[in-house]
C-alpha cells in the first residue's frame, strides 16, 4: 500500500504562479533580464523564502528585494 507523505517543501502550481509574478515584477522594477546573476539570486531567494513558510505576497516581495 502507498503511504501518503507531506511534502512541505513542495512548490505547487499556485505557488509557482505567485513566485513567477513576484519575480517578474522585481526584475521589471530593476530593469534586469531573466538570465543574469542578480535575477538568479532573486529567484533563489524567493524559492528559499517560500519553502521556509513565507506565503504572503507582500512579505515575499519585501524580503526577496532586500527592502
Amino acid at each position: 500500500m502507498l503511504q501518503s507523505r507531506d511534502h512541505t517543501n513542495a512548490v505547487l502550481p499556485a505557488g509557482i504562479d505567485l513566485l513567477d509574478t513576484i519575480f517578474t515584477e522585481l526584475l521589471m522594477e530593476r530593469g534586469l533580464p531573466r538570465d543574469c546573476q542578480d535575477a538568479e539570486f532573486i529567484a533563489s531567494r524567493l524559492f528559499s523564502l517560500y519553502q521556509s513558510g513565507v506565503r504572503d505576497r507582500d512579505e515575499l516581495r519585501k524580503m526577496a528585494a532586500g527592502d
